[in-house]
């Protein structure tokens, strides 16, 4: 029998409806084994454990569905998943503890929340590069 947290479904459902394309796939982060869980959204059986950086924590799907950004916060970079080989691809810079993200509807501007330094880095995806750095309260985690 498979347990499955209330706060872990809900998260997946976030992730459901933010990419369309996705409906039948599940990512969940596992902050303390360092993995991203991928689940099918049909069966709940899992399909792959995707080792990533430490303590992964927000995790958001490109809206072209095709990439996976996982903010890893002890290791102050973010991965990025291809969603169809399941494997990490690159990492970006992230700046300090990076939280969670949010990406334009282009797919080209990351908007990354970092804990500790009370931030909101603004990177080109492609390039890596970081436009802007806004301060904000302390301890920014969450996205509306």
């Amino acid at each position: 029998m498979h347990r499955i947290s209330l706060a872990a479904v809900s998260a997946a459902a976030l992730l459901l409806f933010a990419a369309p394309s996705f409906a039948a796939t599940i990512f969940v982060s596992n902050e303390k084994h360092n993995t991203i869980t991928v689940l099918n959204g049909e069966t709940l059986e899992i399909i792959k454990t995707v080792k990533v950086a430490r303590r992964p924590r927000g995790i958001v799907v490109s809206p072209d569905g095709k990439e996976l950004f996982v903010a890893a916060g002890d290791g102050d970079i973010m991965d990025v998943v291809d969603t169809k080989t399941l494997e990490v691809s690159h990492q970006l810079e992230s700046g300090p503890d990076p939280e969670l993200m949010a990406i334009d509807p282009k797919g080209e501007i990351i908007y990354i929340a970092n804990e500790d330094d009370s931030l909101v880095t603004i990177m080109d995806i492609k390039s890596g590069d970081i436009l802007a750095e806004v301060p904000v309260a302390s301890s920014p985690r969450a996205w509306a």
